[in-house]
């Protein structure tokens, strides 16, 4: 059966997060769905790069999703932050049983912010540090106990994607995405 991924979308999210995490998931043969937290469908991104979502977060809040991921972008996590009915839906995941991933801003400034895992390990943008209890300095965690997966950046998004594609289908799958892209050195290779 193939997974299923939701990519919510905002308003200033950090577009090299949201593309690049799409495009390689969908390499794996994940079903990304990609949704606005606005009544349209289309967002502006942080650079200006517009992006057509293919729901709206009111479209999808009753769909069960293996994972969500929130893209970054300090206006975008800001966007996220302040959505109640995204919130909602990041609760809901969790307490069925999925993941929760969060790049960027959205670690510290969605998930710290509702404290929707207090015991997590986690990671995200450098300068958010001190938002978090339990700080990890990865360039991506996967905190298996809580279901979390967190990213610190732009430049982490290839190994954000990869770690998703490794938790959802496992290691060889994201040898086998990761294999494709040529990746510099200091990338997770799967090799």
């Amino acid at each position: 059966m193939t997974k299923q991924a939701l990519v919510f979308l905002s308003d200033g999210c950090e577009e090299t997060e949201a593309v690049t995490t799409i495009d390689l998931l969908t390499r794996a043969g994940i079903n990304v769905t990609t949704a606005s937290i606005s009544n349209s469908r289309e967002v502006e991104c942080s650079r200006g790069v517009t992006i057509l979502a293919k729901k709206t977060l009111l479209d999808i809040q009753h769909i069960d999703f293996e994972i969500v991921i929130l893209p970054g972008g300090l206006k975008g996590a800001e966007n996220f932050r302040d959505c109640p009915l995204l919130i909602e839906k990041l609760k809901q995941t969790h307490q069925k049983g999925g993941i929760v991933a969060a790049i960027c801003a959205s670690p510290a400034m969605v998930l710290q912010h509702h404290n929707l895992f207090p015991n997590a390990n986690m990671t995200g943008y450098p300068t958010t540090k001190e938002a978090f209890q339990n700080w990890k300095d990865d360039r991506v965690y996967f905190d298996e106990q809580n279901k979390v997966i967190t990213s610190q950046g732009p430049a982490t998004t290839i190994d954000f994607a990869l770690k998703i594609i490794e938790v959802l289908l496992g290691r060889a799958k994201a040898a086998e995405v990761a294999q494709q892209l040529v990746l510099p050195l200091g990338i997770e290779t799967y090799q």
